[in-house]
């Protein structure tokens, strides 16, 4: 059995962003890879939709210069032929300011012969603002 492509994936990307490495991640890209990290673009430039490798390789430096990974657990994860998704929690380190950030995602990567097509990427945002800004939000009351 041959190791599923979200595993080289996941290696390589951790390896981008914490080490700046982009060469392990550049032949796991599809040409016209879609990307799409959904959360506040104000406040996270490099969260929005991209497409194609050149534009992908440009977030990952982003992130790169902006945080450092230093775990993450998988609570779940499913996994396909060609697909994958999970639900995981980070802990990382914003390196202009060296807070701790925890932070929820869900992904959903998409391959074909051994190349990431599709990758959406769902942030638990209002957790990731509140520790941003470091204060609680306060939302009003929406129900009695």
């Amino acid at each position: 059995m041959t190791e599923h492509s979200l595993w080289r994936f996941s290696r390589a990307l951790h390896r981008a962003i914490n080490e700046r490495q982009l060469g392990d991640l550049e032949p796991l890209l599809d040409d016209e890879v879609e990307w799409a990290i959904y959360g506040p673009i104000d406040m996270y430039p490099f969260f929005g939709a991209r497409r194609g490798k050149e534009a992908v390789l440009e977030v990952i430096r982003q992130i790169s210069e902006n945080v450092r990974v230093h775990r993450f657990d998988r609570e779940s994860i499913m996994l396909g032929v060609d697909s994958a998704s999970s639900m995981m929690r980070y802990s990382l380190t914003a390196l202009d300011s060296n807070k701790p950030i925890s932070l929820r995602i869900a992904h959903f990567a998409q391959f074909k012969a051994g190349k990431l097509t599709s990758f959406r990427v769902l942030v638990d945002t209002f957790d990731l603002v509140e520790q941003t800004v470091g204060y609680p939000i306060h939302l009003p009351r929406i129900a009695v």
